[in-house]
């Protein structure tokens, strides 16, 4: 039987997988935009403001991803240090860099949340031949930062739920 804890980690799972695809559709439209202005300037044409466009673009491809990334926990580590500690004192530093991390992306969330709904409410773009709108990559960057926060709170309680047991 699932119990609810591991009904809410799947549900999770599947909103983390659904931006990581989200992610990865918007560097396969980066990519077809960019070649198809590449060849359009090769006739002496382009596709206005392919450039600023691309940059807004980045930002939703590389942090939508981040939350699933770090819910695999196929992130970056370093285990230099903590390889040569003790049992007890890699939880224990482990733990405490996971609270730390969910500390740092928590404020983060909460000052992007910010700045996110400040472009929202205005529309914030710039005019570059077209318009380009800046909320959407400011969206996703909040998003990303609290879908991380909430990871690292579900990898805290793993955590102690697991010191628990032992």
């Amino acid at each position: 039987m699932v119990s609810g804890v591991q009904r809410a980690r799947l549900f999770v799972e599947k909103i983390f997988a659904g931006l990581s695809l989200m992610g990865f559709i918007t560097v396969l439209l980066m990519m077809l935009w960019n070649t198809i202005d590449v060849i359009l300037w090769g006739f002496g044409s382009f596709i206005p403001a392919t450039v600023p466009w691309t940059e807004v673009l980045n930002v939703v491809a590389v942090m939508l991803p981040l939350a699933y990334a770090t819910f695999k926990k196929s992130h970056i580590s370093i285990d230099l240090i903590t390889s040569r500690l003790p049992a007890r004192a890699k939880r224990v530093t482990d733990l405490i860099v996971m609270v730390m991390m969910f500390l740092f992306m928590t404020l983060f969330s909460w000052r992007l949340s910010i700045q996110a709904w400040r472009s929202v409410k205005m529309w914030e773009f710039d005019h570059i031949f077209i318009k380009i709108y800046y909320f959407p990559a400011k969206i996703a960057l909040a998003l990303a930062f609290i879908m991380a926060a909430l990871v690292m709170l579900f990898q805290i309680i793993d955590k102690c739920h697991d010191w628990s047991h032992r």
